[in-house]
């Protein structure tokens, strides 16, 4: 992910903001009929997106669509009450801040850079060795203020390794300085980041497999 704030501010090229997804889930009736549906339900509580990840979705919450590339896979969008810039968003990304493969490595490096141009200076207040999808993780929870902007942030996000690639979760919310975060946003985060399957290979494992093969 590159600038999240340019995102908050404006979603910009390559992202579409879809629908609600509490509509997506029980149909769109305007959608064409010979359109592939985004976000479809299962009768799993789930929602399956793209015929590439299943997921608990988050109800009511907008979903942000990539059409051109950017800065994340999916994520999901819910404006808050209260003043700006109270709002919350959730994301897969499957390129996070970094380059090494290592965990706590990539760790430091997606600190360095997480939300490098909005004045915050987010700090990582907690780390913890955890386990997502299978595989070792890490949690970096993160917050930060702005004075100037009269903003603050609050931030919790996962690096997790799936082959020899480093994937990632996150959800943060930004609210005015005098303004209460909602822990209840959290709780749908790791719903949604506990619950995420991958039912497709991505086209790095399927060339690391073909590599593999033709070394032998």
């Amino acid at each position: 992910m590159k600038t999240k704030r340019a995102l908050r501010r404006s979603l910009g090229i390559g992202v579409v903001l879809l629908a609600l997804t509490g509509i997506l889930l029980v149909g769109c009736a305007t959608t064409a009929p010979e359109k592939p549906k985004v976000l479809v339900p299962t009768d799993r509580e789930t929602a399956v997106y793209l015929d590439k990840y299943e997921f608990k979705a988050p109800l009511k919450w907008a979903l942000m669509r990539n059409v051109e590339g950017g800065d994340f896979e999916l994520g999901f969008l819910r404006i808050d009450p209260g003043v700006f810039p109270s709002q919350t968003m959730i994301i897969y990304d499957d390129e996070p801040f970094g380059s090494s493969q290592d965990l706590e490595v990539r760790g430091n490096q997606y600190c360095t850079r997480f939300l490098f141009n909005s004045g915050m200076s987010p700090q990582a207040v907690k780390r913890e060795k955890t386990q997502l999808a299978g595989s070792n993780a890490i949690a970096i929870y993160l917050e930060g203020e702005n004075p100037v902007q009269k903003e603050k942030v609050k931030s919790k996000v996962y690096l997790f390794k799936k082959g020899n690639r480093v994937l990632s979760f996150l959800c943060t919310q930004w609210r005015p300085l005098d303004g209460q975060f909602d822990l209840q946003a959290f709780e749908t985060f790791e719903t949604f980041a506990q619950s995420f399957k991958f039912l497709k290979k991505s086209f790095y494992e399927e060339f690391e497999e073909e590599l593999q093969k033709l070394k032998g």
